[in-house]
């Protein structure tokens, strides 16, 4: 597997500088989920520097990587071209730099959620909403996934959909999903 040292040059080669700066905001508030649930460092800062490293692609890139690696295209990723970036950096983590499976997973569901994450898809997940470069991230969303992350998957994700019905947008599928599923995790506990 590649080293963090060398991803972290790559990735910063591939980004602007204001992507990369959020790539390393990930990076710093990633550690600070991973030291209270107990997730290697070392994996949390190679997903986290390397989650966005598709996301600057031209529409050619995107296409000739679609092809390459034969990436189906669900029916809301066909038009929210926003949501390639996770599921092509996911397969370039995997062939390029040998991340492993929940190391791939984290990378490919940071954007959308999914029910029933790993902790290291939770922490990658909750670090990109809440990284301390984001204009709308505030101390009540660190503090609840401080506090309890599934309880922080709940909100982030509720955040995320009301972003984006404000917005028109469409919604992935896999978001809803994730939102039910931790809603209903935390009903029943």
């Amino acid at each position: 597997m590649i080293k963090y040292e060398e991803l972290y040059e790559e990735v910063k080669g591939k980004l602007s500088e204001k992507r990369f700066t959020h790539c390393k905001g990930v990076v710093k508030r990633a550690l600070e989920y991973a030291k209270i649930y107990n997730i290697d460092n070392e994996t949390v800062k190679l997903v986290a520097i390397a989650h966005d490293i598709a996301k600057e692609f031209s529409d050619e890139e995107n296409k000739k990587y679609i092809q390459d690696f034969n990436i189906e295209l669900d029916d809301i990723e066909k038009v929210n071209r926003n949501l390639l970036h996770a599921k092509i950096g996911s397969y370039i983590c995997q062939n390029k730099y040998g991340f492993t499976d929940d190391m791939v997973n984290a990378v490919k569901y940071h954007t959308t959620g999914r029910e029933n994450m790993s902790m290291l898809e939770k922490i990658i997940y909750l670090a990109d909403a809440t990284e301390e470069n984001r204009k709308y991230c505030s101390t009540y969303y660190v503090d609840t996934i401080k506090e309890n992350i599934d309880k922080g998957m709940v909100e982030v994700s509720k955040w995320i959909i009301n972003n984006l019905l404000q917005t028109n947008s469409v919604i992935h599928l896999e978001t809803i999903k994730c939102y039910n599923y931790y809603k209903k995790a935390l009903m029943c506990n």
